[in-house]
């Protein structure tokens, strides 16, 4: 009976340590908002829309002690549809579909980290960090501003230890066609700064076009915040260059302020385009977001856009690309 307990307790303290050298953890986000477009000119939309702050999702990560300083890791995260009962393979539309999000295997250490798989571009990861709005909502910077990809598929990243706040990162998304390697390839940097109320990031963008013999656009960026306490400022220029018909200055300013126990979130977009097309646009938009608690909010944003010359600009939202140049959402969103 002894041995019998002692062989248990052992074997209880063994698994013990097992499970605290590896874990998985699920997530996900509900996001639920009625939006209302306009400025259209089929007329005006009334709907509620799933992920206006960020898409809806459901998601797996996991990580392992590998010893020496070294883990490996894993996100797997997938979107959903919380409005209707869309199923496979659609799962709504845009980062919403099934298994539309991330898929990507990490490995770390003092060498600092290599990802490898389904991710966020170095580019997109900067605009949200920038951008008041967190590149959701009716305000969000990337109803204008190019997005340098968002997620980029068969993409390695390597990203350097940090040090003193500076981490250096560079990307590669291979386009995998036969006999052309260089055919939509995607490749991208980034030099990165955080400590404290203080945020500066600088990264470049670089999309190969179809033929694979010249570059469909680069974007080079650089912007950053800092928090006061009583207001953080958000500013942000992006360059956008490529064939002929593509010369882009994008500029933004924003505020995040707290006001009554939430934030009041503020910015203005001016896209100049350089070109002889000279398509410009401007975008005003303001928001409040309130928490009911450490993981729900309420939400409501408005934003509108000034097309010129032709531009075709709409306001959308995280997961929809809007159907007119105004937009009121209204919502709730519950993390877990």
């Amino acid at each position: 009976m002894k041995k019998s307990l002692l062989a248990l307790a052992v074997l209880t303290a063994v698994t013990g340590v097992a499970s605290a050298q590896s874990s998985v953890t699920i997530y996900g986000k509900v996001d639920l908002g009625l939006v209302m477009d306009s400025g259209s000119a089929s007329g005006k939309s009334i709907r509620l829309d799933s992920g206006v702050t960020g898409g809806s999702r459901i998601g797996f990560k996991g990580v392992e002690d590998l010893g020496g300083g070294m883990k490996a890791a894993f996100q797997l995260e997938t979107g959903y549809c919380a409005d209707s009962a869309a199923g496979a393979p659609n799962f709504c539309t845009g980062s919403n579909q099934f298994m539309g999000r991330q898929a990507h295997g990490d490995l770390t250490g003092a060498f600092g980290a290599l990802s490898a798989g389904r991710q966020y571009s170095l580019g997109f990861n900067n605009l949200s960090t920038i951008d008041p709005f967190g590149t959701g909502f009716a305000g969000q910077i990337n109803n204008i501003v190019d997005p340098s990809g968002i997620r980029l598929n068969n993409s390695v990243t390597y990203s350097t230890p940090n040090i003193g706040g500076v981490t250096a990162s560079a990307e590669i998304a291979f386009g995998e066609q036969t006999g052309n390697w260089q055919a939509n390839r995607e490749t991208g940097a980034a030099v990165t700064y955080a400590s404290g109320p203080a945020y500066v990031g600088a990264t470049f963008y670089d999309v190969g076009n179809a033929a694979g013999n010249g570059a469909a656009r680069k974007n080079y960026t650089v912007g950053g915040t800092y928090d006061f306490g009583v207001v953080k400022v958000h500013a942000l220029a992006q360059k956008s260059t490529g064939p002929a018909t593509l010369d882009v200055l994008d500029l933004m300013g924003g505020v995040t302020v707290p006001v009554a126990g939430g934030n009041v979130l503020a910015s203005y977009i001016l896209h100049n385009d350089r070109t002889v097309a000279d398509k410009d646009a401007n975008q005003i938009g303001v928001g409040y977001l309130y928490p009911l608690s450490k993981r729900t909010s309420v939400y409501t944003a408005f934003a509108r856009i000034q097309n010129r010359h032709g531009a075709t600009f709409t306001v959308g939202n995280a997961t929809a690309a809007g159907t007119g140049d105004k937009a009121f959402n209204l919502g709730v969103v519950h993390n877990f």
